[in-house]
């Protein structure tokens, strides 16, 4: 991406720029794509930092290249104006989204094909492909934060919609591997 379309970032941007990169591409198995989702969903989940409402990914923030950015994603949107998360969601929601390079396990990904059809599909239309689902791109996503993402849904840790619940509490550890490998395998099509 060229220094020219990042000028265009809201200054806020560079600090999610440290995990997320310039233009919402993770190259990280841990953090997530934020590039391409929806305003909507962009803007919701740093309220949901703002709140304390999903982990924090304090982990992340302890690492020597994002030392001194915040203490954590919640401490980082807790200084955010409402005025600035909305230009940080639109910014990040007009970058092109690319699918994480990764592995697929195709017994898996059959697996996980099924469970997204019965349980996920209704709100992850399109393998869950779609932005306009304002529900997170997971076509393409990285596996390893997806899991642990599916986990902390399963464990009530992050907050989710409640039509949710009943569905990621029903997942067993390998019916969520199979859905990652599914949305990993989708995000390649």
């Amino acid at each position: 991406m060229s220094a020219g379309v990042f000028a265009k970032a809201p200054s806020a941007a560079e600090d999610c720029a440290s995990c997320h990169n310039k233009n919402g591409i993770s190259d990280d198995e841990d953090i997530p794509t934020i590039a391409g989702a929806s305003t909507f969903f962009l803007e919701n989940q740093m309220f949901i930092f703002k709140d304390g409402a999903r982990p924090c990914a304090k982990e992340e923030f302890g690492e020597e290249e994002h030392e001194g950015i915040a203490e954590d994603h919640c401490d980082l949107a807790k200084d955010l104006s409402e005025n600035e998360i909305t230009e940080l969601a639109a910014y990040f929601s007009d970058q092109p989204f690319e699918s994480a390079d990764q592995k697929v396990d195709e017994d898996l990904a059959g697996m996980g094909a099924q469970i997204h059809e019965q349980r996920c599909e209704k709100c992850h239309s399109d393998g869950g492909s779609l932005a306009l689902d304002d529900a997170g791109i997971l076509a393409g996503q990285w596996k390893a934060y997806l899991v642990r993402t599916m986990q902390d849904y399963k464990n009530g840790d992050r907050w989710q919609p409640e039509k949710m619940q009943p569905a990621m509490e029903a997942l067993s550890e390998k019916d969520i591997n199979a859905l990652a490998e599914y949305y990993a395998r989708e995000g390649k099509k």
